[in-house]
């Protein structure tokens, strides 16, 4: 495996702000700025998706389309909205995934049996944070990674933006802990002490690199990641490595 810098959480185009829960944020992510962030930051590669919309087949094809014009730089996620393109997700992911090249999916609600059975079909890795990003995961998580073993869960923000409920990170760590099967992702977590807790409590392999840029910079998020002071090979396995992995890039 090569030692290639993965952020797992890059977002591009055009929509509304994951970041602030409850508040109506335009934003349109410009791939220039991320991919010039991304070159500063020494990172390799970005797996970029979409930020919220209505509906997604047509921000899935543009971020399919961004990443055929720039295949060294950037790895598609689809985004999906279980709720509101329910009766519509297995045929829209198939052709994303098969037809389109996209490695993963974000989901947009909480996952239905109907989305996470083709994810189980298509064995890519679901992105999902409860009840927005301020929420608790662990209540929400159990049963889904108890029922789909095969699936790899990643939950952002050590399970929780910004910090805003520091518990949060203790579940997300726990949750970690007692499952095989889910990853936490090390953006936008403001209190870094619950990162240094998480590096210390988890083997390296469960902590994937993401720096949730363009929203936020990739320069300091990978400095956060840096400042861990893991050993080199755990250090590479996290910044992208484990990534890798479970993309089966």
């Amino acid at each position: 495996m090569s030692s290639r810098v993965i952020d797992c959480h890059g977002q591009g185009g055009s929509g509304e702000t994951w970041a602030d829960s409850g508040v109506t944020r335009r934003v349109d992510y410009k791939v220039e700025l991320l991919l010039q962030r991304a070159a500063e930051a020494g990172i390799d590669q970005t797996c970029i998706m979409a930020p919220q919309n209505a509906t997604y087949a047509d921000k899935n094809r543009q971020i399919a389309d961004l990443c055929e014009k720039h295949p060294d730089k950037l790895i598609g996620f689809a985004v999906h909205s279980p709720q509101r393109e329910t009766g519509r997700l297995r045929e829209m992911l198939l052709e994303e995934v098969r037809s389109m090249g996209l490695k993963g999916v974000k989901s947009d609600g909480h996952p239905t049996r109907e989305l996470l059975d083709v994810v189980a079909e298509l064995r890519i890795p679901i992105m999902y944070c409860p009840q927005g990003y301020g929420g608790p995961p662990a209540a929400m998580y159990h049963e889904m990674v108890m029922a789909y073993t095969s699936v790899n869960f990643i939950l952002p923000h050590l399970g929780s933006y910004r910090s805003d409920t520091w518990w949060a990170h203790i579940d997300a760590i726990d949750l970690a802990k007692r499952y095989s099967n889910v990853y936490i992702e090390t953006s936008g977590v403001l209190s870094h002490r619950y990162l240094v807790m998480a590096a210390q409590e988890l083997p390296a392999e469960k902590l994937l690199f993401g720096s949730y840029s363009p929203e936020l910079d990739p320069r300091v998020e990978i400095y956060a990641a840096k400042l861990l002071k893991l050993p080199g090979a755990k250090e590479a396995q996290v910044l992208g490595g484990n990534t890798q992995r479970l993309l089966g890039a």
